[in-house]
């Protein structure tokens, strides 16, 4: 009982499922219990409102019927198609200030009321400007109504919540514990149920990101469930973003690595290089997680404990 003190959840949220991890983080991480709960109310996959009767209802069965601690709660979303993202750049100034200045100024980057938004930043870079200096950051807009959502639901589950975040986070850092995009950008790929989301990282940092719903899904027997148009536009999709990022940022882009639920259930690395001269790679080995859980299929959460 002593143990569990020193363990913690991780919850990842999407409108069509929940997945649920209970870990220990250490040299190699320990992952203890893993569940996927599929929600009554399937909708697109891709999250514009939560259905939170839905997920307090699944949530308070999984903490009923499952001995874990509510003490220790990292909640990550996943699937958000309407978050925003901007590469910006700002005067040098103190860290503590930046938010203050990106909300001051946040009607040069969004044109959307921003109070329906909150605000996050990744630094990219500091540039020189002859004897000033200038901050490039990569900022995220996250729906207001989401995380309000989210708080609800916290506070109705009595969780103890360390953070709240967001899934091409959670990617960002795997990349940069497998050294993907090291020293050259690399595109990581996950592929899970009704969505794709893409993120483009090097030396560690998001340089671009972004999440497309789609009409694949899996059965019970985990066989695919599509047709040719959907695996098309999904091929189509990626081929795009990766072209627009070798045009703006003007350099290459030759490896993307691929993981989530459905990374085996569509032949990317046979149909992407014909369409676009790339690498794919399928990320297998994670052995700094002890889990006999299937990473692919929990790939955000268990990637929380690195």
């Amino acid at each position: 009982m002593l143990d569990s003190l020193f363990n913690s959840l991780c919850i990842e949220l999407n409108s069509n499922y929940i997945k649920v991890v209970e870990g220990r983080k250490g040299k190699k991480a320990k992952i203890l219990k893993a569940q996927d709960i599929k929600l009554k109310n399937l909708n697109s996959g891709v999250i514009d409102v939560l259905d939170e009767n839905a997920i307090v209802e699944a949530l308070n069965r999984f903490f009923f019927e499952n001995k874990v601690s509510k003490k220790s709660v990292n909640i990550v979303l996943s699937g958000l198609t309407n978050l925003l993202v901007r590469e910006v750049t700002i005067p040098y100034i103190q860290s503590d200030k930046i938010y203050t200045m990106l909300k001051y100024e946040s009607s040069q980057y969004f044109p959307v009321n921003i109070d329906k938004y909150i605000l996050d930043y990744k630094v990219l870079e500091v540039l020189k400007d002859g004897k000033n200096k200038k901050l490039r950051l990569l900022v995220f807009a996250v729906p207001k109504n989401i995380i309000d959502q989210v708080m609800s639901i916290v506070n109705k589950l009595n969780l103890k919540i360390n953070r709240i975040d967001i899934e091409p986070n959670v990617l960002t850092r795997l990349s940069k514990r497998l050294e993907i995009g090291k020293e050259q950008s690399a595109m990581l790929l996950n592929v899970e149920r009704n969505f794709l989301t893409v993120v483009i990282v090097k030396d560690g940092i998001v340089q671009l990101t972004k999440t497309y719903p789609h009409d694949l899904n899996i059965d019970d027997e985990g066989e695919l469930i599509s047709n040719e148009y959907s695996v098309n536009e999904v091929y189509d999709n990626i081929t795009k973003l990766i072209e627009f990022y070798k045009i703006r940022e003007r350099q290459e882009l030759n490896n993307v690595f691929v993981t989530g639920e459905l990374s085996k259930n569509i032949r990317l690395d046979e149909v992407l290089p014909k369409k676009v001269t790339v690498n794919v790679n399928y990320i297998i080995n994670l052995d700094f997680i002890d889990t006999d859980c299937d990473k692919n299929k929990f790939i955000i959460p268990i990637s929380t404990f690195i």
